[in-house]
Order: C-alpha cells, then structure tokens, then sequence
C-alpha cells in the first residue's frame, strides 16, 4: 500500500494553519511527528505561538515534548501555561528528566512548581533532588521492575502482565532480588517468553549483577561505567544493596556531553557556557569570555618583556626577529596537541596519574622526533632560498628545541593541574602558547648569541 509521506513542520505552514485556526491539521500533524521534530519546531516559534500550539500537542505526547525542549523555553511555557495543563506533564515527566529542569530553577520558582505536583510525584521529586548536585542520585529514576528470585518463569510473566503502572520501555530492564530485598541478578523480558519449560525458577536463568552505582557516586563514574561495560542501563543500589533506582544510557549521554562541551569550552580559554549560545545572555557570554582573556593578555606581556630583555640583539641583529613567529608557533602547536591528546585521555579515564612518566617518556620521543622533522622541512627551505649556514643551523636547533619543550609541557600539565585538584581542561590551548612564546624566544636568541657570537 503507498502512504503520503509526512508534512513537513515548517514554521511559516504552521503560522498559518495557526491563522487561519485549522486546529484539527495541527493536532493531525502533532499527532504523526516525532517528538523531537515537534521540539524544534517549537524553538523556531515565538513564545505565543508556542503557548497556543501547546495546547493542540496529544496529551500523551506534551510531557516528552516538554522534555525536549531548551531549558528557556520550558521556563517560559511553565509561567504562562494554566497550572492544571503544567501539573499534568510535570506529573507524568520522567522523574530523571524533572530533576534536571528544577536543577536549573530558580529556588522560589521551583518550590512552588513543586507544590503542584501529585504527592507521589512530590515525594519522588523532593528525594531525588536530595541528593548531591552531579551525583548519580540525580540523574536515576525510581521506575524499575523487580522479580523475586523464588518466582518461576510463569509467575514472573503473569506479574509483568498485571504490572500496567510502568511505562513499556521499562520492561527492558528487569532486576531480581532476594527474600530481603537485595539485589541479585537481572534477567531480560526476552528470557522469560523464551523459557522453556515456564515452570523454571528466575534465579536459574538470571545473570548475577555484577555492576551497580551507589546514588552518593559522582556523575562521571556512571560515565565510565557505561563506557567501559556498554549497558544499556545499570542499577543504583543503598548501603544496603537494595535497589532505589536505574541510570540509563540516555542520561548518560547528557552527562558525557556536558562534561565534553565544558572542557571543550575551557581548553578555548574560557568559563564553560551553562546554556546554548543563542540563549547565553550577552553579557554572561561577555563575562564567560572576558575572565581567561583578560589573564592569557596579561601573561602575554612576559612575552614582550621578554623580547625587550633581548632588544639590542635585534637592533643589531634584526633579521633574527623575521623566524620568531615561525619558532613559536612551532611549540605552540606541538603543545596543543600533545595537551588535547592527554586531556582527553584523563576525561575517558584511559590514563591515571601513575602513567605520567611513562608518558613523559613516549613525549619525549615523539617531540624529538617531530621537531627533526619539521628541522628537516626547514633546511630543505633554507637550502633553496640560499640562507647562510649559521641562520639555517640557529633555527634548525631551536625549532627541535621549542617543539620538544612544546610537547613536554602540553603533557605534564595537565598531570599537574590535577595534582593541584583542578579541571586538567583549564590548560588551554592560548595558556600553553604563552608559555611556548617564552621559552622559545629564549632558545632562539640564546642559540643565536651564542652561534653569532653576539656580545
């Protein structure tokens, strides 16, 4: 059978169905669309538009476009909206997904949108956001499903068929406790339709769990969990061993993109954005911004000192002045990568703080052998260009030298700024270009004092 493919949500079309009040084409059009095409159709529209397009959004579907949407949008849509139409998807909101909207709240805001919410949801709400900010607490959901492990494969489906309160997605994550309560095991909805005979015992065909979170565990530690195992979902247990609640990939996911967005942001020389670029006011962004530059300009001035120590020699010697971009920006570079490569590194936990030797070890290696290569490529300029031998050797040495200098600093510290108990992203890329600009001005003309002889 050939189907009509979708309409397209284009903003202008929507405008004018919404003129000419064709309401029964919009909720058609909402009802067939994916949630997240709805989402951002809605950061296209202005804040009436959406106000009056909410309304015509399928009940079922408002609390999972309102959890798509951008954090400024949802604050707006929950102080105009009626309270009737906010408490419902609120109160039907993935518990994980609230959390992070009353995260980002104003407090007196927050307390009275708490008060709207269903008591069972309220309760739920209050103990999540008990827990400490980017903990693992704050990120679960209390929605799971668990079997006793004494149950047979029959029993086990008739209490999945009559357990209606839990949305579907939750039946992919099935857990198995003891007579008291503890976690044991976890078994798939697959296994059980699977089974034969059904009248085998759930702690015969379970798979014992091995992995779980403590809500009390930093948020990065549900990262590297997910990124070393590759679970879909893993459970969060009390000092009990009791389970209280399930992180998903999905949430994960925000964390990791987080967490890669702030060091991106501060390895640019700058504080981390909490909002999207459009949506950061412009003198958060100014302030954001202004802070690293302000202390990377200032630093930029040993630069300068350092060039005026030496002025005689470039008064005399001024032709040496024409490869001190050339040198730097050799050492820059070679320190930016070797400092992007580390960072990186310690955010995926694949190195420790033990490795730094050994990796001091490798840098060293690769930063000669880099800097003879690029020391290669500027003998073969030299030699058709026809500078003197003296020119070619002075910066020949000193590339090798500033681009090994580069390559070690860009990989010890980032070691240690973690030792002194800061973000390792904070090496920024223009921080790491200072420090090269000086010390290979201090090679160069050090080299060439002492090659040319220069009093």
């Amino acid at each position: 059978m050939r189907t009509e493919p979708l309409e397209i949500l284009d903003p202008s079309q929507i405008r004018s169905y919404l003129e000419m009040r064709d309401f029964r084409k919009l909720r058609l059009l909402f009802k067939e669309h994916e949630i997240a095409d709805v989402a951002e159709l809605f950061s296209q529209l202005e804040l009436t538009e959406s106000i009056a397009l909410f309304r015509l959004v399928p009940r079922d579907k408002r609390a999972g476009l309102f959890s798509e949407l951008e954090f400024e949008r949802q604050k707006e849509l929950i102080q105009e909206l009626p309270d009737i139409i906010v408490t419902s998807f609120l109160d039907e909101m993935d518990p994980d997904d609230r959390t992070r909207l009353f995260e980002e709240l104003p407090e007196e805001l927050r307390d009275l949108i708490l008060q709207k919410l269903s008591p069972e949801e309220r309760r739920v709400a209050k103990k999540l956001l008990s827990y400490p900010e980017d903990s693992v607490g704050r990120l679960m959901t209390p929605d799971f499903l668990t079997l006793k492990e004494t149950m047979t494969v029959s029993q086990a489906m008739q209490f999945i068929h009559w357990s209606t309160a839990l949305p579907e997605e939750f039946l992919n994550y099935l857990f198995v406790t003891g007579d008291d309560g503890t976690l044991i095991g976890e078994v798939s909805l697959a296994s059980l339709v699977l089974c034969d005979p059904p009248r085998m015992r759930i702690n015969e065909i379970m798979k014992k769990s091995r992995i779980f979170l403590s809500p009390f565990d930093e948020a990065q530690r549900a990262v590297d969990l997910f990124r070393k195992y590759d679970n879909p979902y893993i459970p969060v247990v009390d000092t009990n061993k009791k389970i209280i609640g399930i992180v998903t990939a999905d949430d994960v996911f925000d964390v990791a993109e987080e967490e890669a967005t702030e060091d991106i942001h501060q390895f640019g020389g700058q504080g981390a954005l909490e909002d999207s670029y459009f949506n950061t006011p412009f003198f958060t962004m100014f302030r954001k911004r202004a802070g690293a530059l302000a202390i990377l300009f200032v630093s930029g001035f040993l630069t300068s000192e350092t060039l005026q120590v030496y002025h005689d020699t470039l008064t005399h010697w001024g032709f040496l002045s024409f490869f001190i971009p050339l040198i730097i920006a050799s050492g820059g570079n070679s320190g930016t990568q070797a400092a992007s490569l580390i960072i990186r590194g310690l955010a995926i936990s694949e190195f420790e703080d033990k490795d730094s030797w050994r990796i001091l070890r490798n840098e060293i290696l690769i930063g000669l052998t880099l800097g003879i290569f690029l020391a290669v490529l500027w003998y073969l300029r030299a030699y058709f260009t026809e500078l003197s031998a003296e020119v070619t050797f002075v910066v020949g040495v000193s590339i090798i030298g500033v681009v090994l200098f580069g390559v070690i600093s860009g990989a010890m510290l980032p070691f240690l700024f973690r030792l002194m108990k800061l973000d390792p992203a904070v090496v920024s890329s223009p921080f790491i270009s200072t420090l090269v600009d000086v010390m290979g001005i201090l090679i160069f003309l050090n080299i060439a004092i002492w090659v040319f002889k220069i009093p």
